[in-house]
């Protein structure tokens, strides 16, 4: 009997079919939700501009300028972009992201095309 990697189970553990890989049985799957929630509950980080729930701030993206982001062929293609993607990894990652998007902006041109078509498709661009 195949059990999955995560299958804690042994009552019943998952039985994938042979063609597949193997799917952990939902008592399994539930399992490895609360742990990985207990685990990321626990893990400090610094606070960010976007924890402010405050309806009214306006550093905050509506809905609409989410949307828009999310439907502009423009952005899709820079997000296609490994270098693009492991910069914005690495700024998300940082301790001081502002100081890490400062430096990524000088190093990298096409960085800064992308966050110049951010500001655009969001109607923050500056001129």
């Amino acid at each position: 009997m195949v059990v999955c990697g995560i299958c804690t189970d042994q009552e019943k553990p998952c039985q994938p079919p042979a063609a597949q890989a193997a799917v952990p049985s939902l008592s399994s799957a539930v399992n490895e939700l609360q742990y990985y929630s207990t685990y990321l509950e626990n893990i400090e980080r610094k606070k960010l501009p976007t924890d402010n729930t405050d309806e009214d701030d306006t550093s905050r993206l509506t809905l609409n300028q989410l949307t828009s982001l999310a439907h502009s062929p423009e952005v899709v293609k820079y997000l296609q972009d490994p270098q693009i993607r492991d910069w914005v990894t690495r700024i998300d990652r940082s301790i001081e992201p502002e100081k890490e998007i400062d430096t990524a902006r000088t190093a990298d041109p096409k960085l800064e095309e992308f966050i110049q078509l951010l500001l655009k498709t969001t109607g923050h661009e500056h001129n």
